[in-house]
């Protein structure tokens, strides 16, 4: 997914020393397959996990409705947004619909619309830097989550006119409980950088759980779905245990792929950089979260072995919860390299080759 609020990271852990998101084994150096960098005179490459196995493997299905909302969203926002015709055409070719409309690929045109127009207004890094206007923001945004606020319109603020048209619409509680969790995390990675604070691995992953914005994707696709499960029943470890790994498999894949992105921005948010800080090189780093990505993936079907059996009505909606789970990381994965966003149009030969060229330069630090 695409938020890029910043946050400060290096290791206090010692060097070559780490915790792992979704995996108890934590390698050793010596038991790392490390492929060596690539060095030519045009810069450096490091070699990609093969991110497209296990649970997510499967062809992603699209959404029928993905080319008529993608077009009506786009004019939509460039409108709200006032955006010109280049910064238009950048918006579109985010292109968020294609990612939304595999998360909730039977969702109706509407409860798409929602989702797309909802992924505009968390992708626009608003709360990214001073912490005392992200409180403020933070606060005038969670006041639109009640039905006695007062309409906002485009032209007053175009952010939280956008943020209250998808809450018109959706008005779930467990969306918005994941709204304010999704926010208040945001707010605390805002204060970690403002702070310069120095963080390791599992207090990264644990801010980024909460400010990636898988959580309230749930909720999302649970409305796009129209999927009736109690409360007590989505407390299940279980299914929380998918939630998590859906969402270590997005800030994974997003720090894996942005990382050229990140460094030619100064953006330090990002697991490889916590992972050199400790003393690995950029490679290492890389083949650590390889093994990350794979423990997602054992703790995934470790999850479903202990899930219960509720009877027939629980259980259908259950499947089609976790299969959402599922789909926001599946689609956050495909995304993420037809989109641009990363990779520009290097996307599909990244994805053929596993390997990521990073440009030789003195002022970037690899």
């Amino acid at each position: 997914m695409a938020s890029e609020s910043s946050t400060v990271v290096s290791g206090y852990d010692s060097p070559r020393s780490h915790s792992s998101a979704c995996s108890h084994d934590t390698p050793s150096s010596c038991d790392l397959q490390v492929e060596e960098h690539d060095t030519s005179p045009d810069g450096v490459s490091i070699r990609l996990p093969d991110m497209f196995s296990s649970i997510m493997s499967v062809e992603p299905i699209v959404n029928q409705h993905y080319s008529s909302v993608k077009a009506e969203t786009d004019t939509w926002i460039a409108e709200v947004f006032n955006l010109s015709a280049e910064q238009a055409r950048k918006s579109s070719q985010a292109d968020f619909a294609y990612m939304n409309a595999i998360w909730a690929p039977y969702a109706n045109k509407e409860a798409l619309t929602v989702m797309v127009n909802w992924h505009q207004w968390f992708d626009e890094g608003h709360l990214r830097n001073d912490p005392v206007e992200a409180a403020k923001d933070i606060i005038y945004t969670l006041a639109l989550l009640d039905d006695t606020h007062p309409y906002v319109s485009a032209e007053e603020n175009p952010l939280r006119h956008v943020f209250q048209t998808t809450w018109y619409q959706i008005r779930k509680i467990r969306y918005k409980k994941r709204v304010r969790q999704y926010a208040l995390a945001v707010l605390g990675q805002v204060g970690v950088k403002h702070d310069s604070r120095t963080i390791g691995v599992e207090e990264y992953m644990d801010l980024r759980r909460g400010s990636i914005g898988t959580y309230p994707s749930f909720s999302l696709v649970e409305y796009a779905h129209n999927i009736q499960i109690p409360q007590d029943i989505l407390n299940h470890e279980s299914i929380k245990t998918c939630e998590e790994v859906s969402s270590d498999l997005v800030i994974l894949v997003n720090d894996l792929l942005s990382y050229r992105k990140d460094i030619e921005q100064g953006v330090d948010h990002n697991i490889l950089t916590v992972l050199k800080y400790q003393g690995y090189t950029l490679q290492e780093a890389v083949d650590i979260v390889d093994q990350m990505i794979r423990g997602c993936y054992k703790k995934w079907y470790g999850a479903l072995a202990e899930l219960p059996i509720w009877g027939e009505k629980i259980d259908r909606q259950v499947l089609k919860y976790i299969e959402g789970c599922r789909n926001i990381a599946l689609g956050n994965l495909h995304w993420s390299y037809a989109s641009g966003r990363y990779l520009g149009s290097e996307g599909p030969q990244v994805r053929e080759t596993r390997v990521l060229h990073l440009p030789l330069r003195s002022d970037l630090q690899y």
